[in-house]
């Protein structure tokens, strides 16, 4: 009997406790508010940048380049930034420029280039490595 007592006390004051958890106190309804009054900062962007690597004489030596570049395989802590970027190249001004990226779409933005995905050790072509055009 002195038992059931007990479980049945301890239920209401779990029970109890756990309300006062749920109920939202008015410090938490607030909004915040920067620390010590400091002034909030908004950024945007106010220029495009864009940074090429290059040129090279050719797609295959962008490719070469590319491969072993910072980007891809980096020194840690500060790298590798992109591991699993896709190496590609594109000409301009009778030379080619290395560029390496994630995302599907680059592919596109390659190919709009005229440019090439390129091939590590292609085994059709001896080892060497290729520049397949996108």
């Amino acid at each position: 009997m002195i038992a059931r007592a007990l479980v049945v006390a301890a239920a209401f004051a779990s029970s109890a406790s756990a309300a006062i958890l749920r109920t939202p106190t008015p410090a938490s309804l607030a909004p915040a508010s920067p620390a010590g009054g400091a002034e909030v900062m908004h950024l945007s962007a106010r220029q495009y940048m864009e940074v090429k690597l290059g040129p090279f004489p050719s797609a295959p030596e962008a490719c070469d380049y590319c491969f072993s570049s910072f980007t891809k395989e980096g020194v840690p802590p500060a790298g590798p930034i992109a591991p699993a970027c896709v190496c590609m190249s594109y000409p301009e001004g009778g030379q080619h420029n290395m560029f390496c990226a994630t995302p599907v779409s680059a592919a596109g933005f390659i190919k709009d280039k005229g440019g090439c995905r390129c091939k590590a050790r292609d085994m059709e072509a001896m080892g060497k490595t290729t520049c397949e055009p996108l």
